[in-house]
Parts: C-alpha cells; sequence; structure tokens
C-alpha cells in the first residue's frame, strides 16, 4: 500500500512520516525505484528531479503554502493579474458540521482546499450521505502527511464550493500550464469526458503533441488542432505573471475556446515526481548534456491525471 492510501486510511500514521528526514528518505527511495536513479537536477536538468528539490526543500515556502490552498490562490490571483479570471466561488465551509447543515447547489463541483485530486460532482437534489461523509473526512486529512509535499502542510481544512463549468460540451476541460523560469515548457491538457474519465495529452507550447496521449485507443477521436484556444496568448500572459514567483510552478486553466477564461488552481508538485517519460527530451525541462545509453530507455504509462 502506498504512503498516501496508508495515511488516508489511518490518518495517526501520518505522523510518522512528519520528521523531514524520514520523510525525504521514504521519497527519495520511491524515486529511486521509480526512475532508477536518483535524484539531482543540476546533473539531469529533469522535471522529476527539480519537483523532487521542490518537494524537499523548497515545498514550503509561503508563496508555495499559500496559492495552494483554493480559497487563498485566488486572492493570489486577483491581486497579481489585476483581474477576476477565478471560478467563482459559491460558498466556503469550515467545519463538518457546515457539511451537515448547508443546501449544496445543483451543478456545482466540491473540493477540500487543502487537498489535491479530490473532489465531488454534484447534479441535483439532496447530495448522498455518502458524499457528505467522504467530505466530512476530508477536514480529518492531512494532505503533507500523506504526500510529503509541505505546501499543504500548514492550510487550514476547508471545502470550496464552486459552479460545474460546462464550457466544453457537459464539462470543462482542463488547460494546464507547466511553467519554468516564467517561460511556458509544455501544456497539459485533459479533456474530461465524464465525472470519471479524462484523457490526457501533453503539448509543446505551440500545440503540438510532446508525448503522446494519456489513452492511446481514444487519441483518434479527438482533434487536438480544434482545442487550441483562441485566447492562448492571454493565458500565457496570466501564467507568466504568476510564475514570476518561483522557478517552477503550474497554472491550470478553463476555456470554451473563445471568450470564456477562467485560471482553476495553482499547482507546484507535479505527479509527485514519479511521472514517467517515453523520451528523454520529454523528461528535460532545462538542457543538460545526455549520458551514454540515455535515449529513450524509459518506459511508460501515461495515466489521465498526470498531465
Amino acid at each position: 500500500m502506498s504512503r498516501h492510501h496508508l495515511v488516508k486510511s489511518h490518518p495517526m500514521l501520518g505522523y510518522f512520516f512528519r520528521p523531514w528526514i524520514i520523510s525525504n528518505l521514504y521519497e527519495g527511495l520511491c524515486f529511486l525505484l521509480k526512475h532508477r536513479r536518483w535524484p539531482n537536477f543540476k546533473k539531469t536538468g529533469y522535471i522529476n528531479d527539480l519537483v523532487f528539490r521542490i518537494r524537499a526543500m523548497e515545498s514550503d515556502y509561503v508563496f508555495r503554502s499559500f496559492t495552494s490552498d483554493k480559497e487563498f490562490s485566488k486572492i493570489f490571483i486577483r491581486g497579481v493579474t489585476g483581474e477576476d479570471v477565478c471560478v467563482p466561488t459559491l460558498a466556503v465551509l469550515h467545519t463538518a458540521e457546515d457539511v451537515d447543515q448547508f443546501a449544496f447547489p445543483d451543478n456545482c463541483v466540491i473540493k477540500p482546499t487543502h487537498m489535491s485530486n479530490e473532489f465531488v460532482f454534484h447534479t441535483s437534489g439532496p447530495v448522498p450521505d455518502e458524499a457528505r461523509e467522504r467530505m466530512r473526512r476530508w477536514f480529518k486529512m492531512n494532505f503533507a502527511d500523506m504526500t510529503g509535499e509541505n505546501n499543504y502542510k500548514r492550510l487550514q481544512p476547508k471545502i470550496i464550493v464552486e459552479p460545474w463549468l460546462e464550457l466544453n460540451g457537459q464539462f470543462a476541460h482542463d488547460f494546464r500550464f507547466h511553467m519554468y523560469n516564467g517561460n511556458v515548457a509544455w501544456i497539459g491538457l485533459r479533456v474530461r469526458v465524464s465525472t470519471d474519465k479524462e484523457i490526457s495529452y501533453q503539448l509543446t507550447p505551440d500545440w503540438h503533441l510532446k508525448d503522446g496521449p494519456g489513452i492511446e485507443t481514444e487519441a483518434a477521436s479527438i482533434d487536438i488542432a480544434a482545442l487550441r484556444p483562441k485566447q492562448i496568448a492571454r493565458m500565457i500572459d496570466i501564467a507568466e505573471q504568476i510564475a514570476r514567483f518561483a522557478d517552477y510552478v503550474r497554472v491550470d486553466f478553463f476555456t470554451d475556446g473563445e471568450d470564456q477564461l477562467f485560471v482553476g488552481e495553482i499547482s507546484h508538485i507535479y505527479a509527485g515526481a514519479r511521472k514517467v517519460f517515453k523520451h528523454v527530451a520529454s523528461e528535460q525541462i532545462e538542457s543538460r548534456p545526455v549520458r551514454p545509453g540515455e535515449h529513450d530507455t524509459q518506459s511508460t504509462t501515461v495515466t489521465p491525471n498526470e498531465c
């Protein structure tokens, strides 16, 4: 069982991983097993090595911690861009009792502000009891204990309620701009086809496939060129404004491809430093000399939640 699932199932075990040396030793061994090397960004220039350094040494910086909170990140985005381009907030719940008493509106998305990759899509009618119980459990979880990502360590548990954006049919695709040293390194595109299924792509800044689709069998049904937003220049400008505060950061957008544009979230730890790339060129975020035998030696299975 992984650290994430272990601590999620038994939150008290999170105290075992809290010491800096234990957390980083565990993550370092996981990195070694996953990538068959020890992380060293200065030598490799690889995104996983950079993310490991951020997790181990920098993830507790005020900028990373503040913008990891889904409520506070909107304050930061409005302050930096001077625009209200964030997804509207319908409510913020601060206690488990709030969850019991709140009348969730139809067509909303419910997320913990202090965690990642946790959400509930609510369509209409009363929220099921099992969904409310899941929300109540969120208040007991420390995401830093589960993942070693210290940017979540001091965040107050809350739940944010946002409208269900229907910008691309029934759903909203996720456009993820990975920024390095103030510039777009690559763009992750997540095409949502149902509440629990997505197709993921990695794209170059000029909108070409970088490392193939997340679900090979469905690639032919997606016209990548047609999904290129008309507001991409504005998206890049907003991402560059936010990226001034760290060497690496990911800025997520939602858009209908035309006039509507929202900034979704700001993220700092890409795929937990566990993403395995098909090609060395795809993993490299900064140019470094390629060591003998490194070309195309790594295999991959790209999953929908890694872009």
